[in-house]
């Protein structure tokens, strides 16, 4: 979400934090291969789970006033909408902590949604400093604050690994998280100040559109990319959801690589293009980035599942068993999803981000499917019935832009 905002920036700030978010992540995605291994299944899987909810809390205690962040333009409201934002995130946070205390029916532990809410709110903490420090133009802090997490966590897991320390993977994440917390805090402690509530509000009045459109289509978003461990750990033990967690990181390992970086220099160039009316160039631009992607996965995708299998088998043990299953039949959908990653940023160029919402609602509705699914006939055809569905709805989505893109070249050239 920060880097989609962050193009708006000038180019060479955007490639520094990049470059971090980069570093993050490739700390994160390789030593989490690593990590993985000695952990075992059972305690991937509850990690992914605490991930899962990290994630899906922090989006939904901002209600998408974060946004008010990036929009303002006067820095008095930058500073009133950043530190208002933070103390409404908190409030969210603990009421969220008391609904699932009162109220928890699932087969999960409490400490795993208490904890895994309560890093929501870090991430979240931290993201909003992230855009604070964009609208100040202190990328450098944005890079390290982006790497902390990332180091701290990866260091501090591998060292309780050899330590015997319980749930080293869920403990050195939190720390981690909480490091960036408190670095963030440090950056931003001249603002810790009572907000102008009265001004706050009659932002958001300007702004609605943030809580009943923006907001709608990132929740419903985080949750299709993020609920299926929730899901899986619902009907299934910690061992199934560990395999398919790492089968789906060691699947985007391609996609980290290489779509986010083709997307990087797809996104100035596809404006470029569109605004001087260039539809052609566009369609064959687009086209071309997307079939490269394309080409480029499938040949890795086959290296992983033919050398890739052969190696994941030397290297985890028999608790492990599923994991090669899991990486096939994930493929599919994966590389279905390759040739969007690279020319997604296609539907905010064209203005069609009701098409992203549409998609998001398909996307959440084939987890949900694909769990009710998987209950009754196995976890294996859970994860095939869910590529597939991948499969069939990035294609669609592949098609539209195609399809859109030629249909506004072709009234471009009625007009002239």
């Amino acid at each position: 979400m920060f880097l989609e905002r962050l193009k708006h920036f000038n180019k060479s700030h955007a490639v520094t934090v990049f470059k971090g978010n980069f570093i993050s992540k490739l700390i994160l995605v390789i030593g989490g291969l690593f990590l993985a291994k000695f952990y075992g299944s059972d305690e991937y899987g509850t990690y992914s789970i605490y991930l899962s909810i990290s994630v899906i809390s922090s989006t939904f205690i901002t209600f998408g006033l974060d946004h008010l962040i990036t929009l303002s333009t006067n820095k008095d409201q930058i500073e009133n909408n950043f530190k208002s934002i933070n103390i409404l995130s908190l409030i969210f946070t603990f009421l969220l902590l008391l609904i699932f205390t009162l109220f928890n029916s699932s087969s999960l532990s409490i400490k795993t949604y208490f904890v895994g809410i309560m890093t929501g709110y870090f991430i979240q903490f931290t993201n909003n400093t992230k855009f604070f420090l964009a609208k100040e133009k202190k990328f450098k802090k944005i890079t390290y604050l982006t790497i902390t997490d990332a180091g701290v966590s990866f260091t501090l897991q591998a060292i309780f690994l050899f330590t015997n320390i319980k749930n080293g993977l869920i403990t050195g994440s939190l720390i981690g998280f909480s490091i960036a917390f408190l670095l963030s805090l440090f950056y931003v402690r001249n603002l810790i100040q009572i907000p102008n509530y009265i001004q706050f509000f009659e932002n958001i009045k300007k702004r609605k559109d943030l809580i009943t459109i923006s907001y709608p289509s990132t929740l419903i978003n985080t949750l299709g990319n993020n609920i299926m461990p929730i899901l899986i750990a619902s009907y299934f033990i910690p061992k199934i959801v560990g395999e398919y967690s790492l089968a789906n990181k060691i699947l985007s390992i391609p996609l980290l690589l290489i779509s986010s970086s083709i997307a990087t220099v797809y996104y100035p160039k596809a404006v470029e293009l569109y605004n001087s009316s260039k539809k052609e160039a566009l369609i064959e631009y687009t086209k071309k980035i997307s079939t490269r992607n394309f080409i480029i996965i499938i040949i890795l995708y086959i290296l992983i599942n033919s050398i890739g299998i052969f190696l994941l088998k030397i290297l985890y043990n028999k608790n492990w068993e599923n994991l090669g299953s899991f990486v096939f039949l994930l493929s599919f959908g994966f590389l279905s999803r390759s040739l969007i990653n690279p020319v997604a940023d296609i539907f905010t160029i064209l203005k069609k981000n009701k098409i992203t919402l549409i998609f998001n609602l398909y996307l959440l509705f084939s987890n949900f499917l694909s769990i009710y699914l998987g209950k009754q006939f196995g976890f294996l055809y859970l994860v095939g019935i869910f590529s597939l569905l991948l499969s069939i709805g990035y294609g669609y989505l592949f098609y539209f832009i195609i399809y859109h893109l030629n249909k506004n070249h072709e009234s471009h050239q009625e007009i002239y």
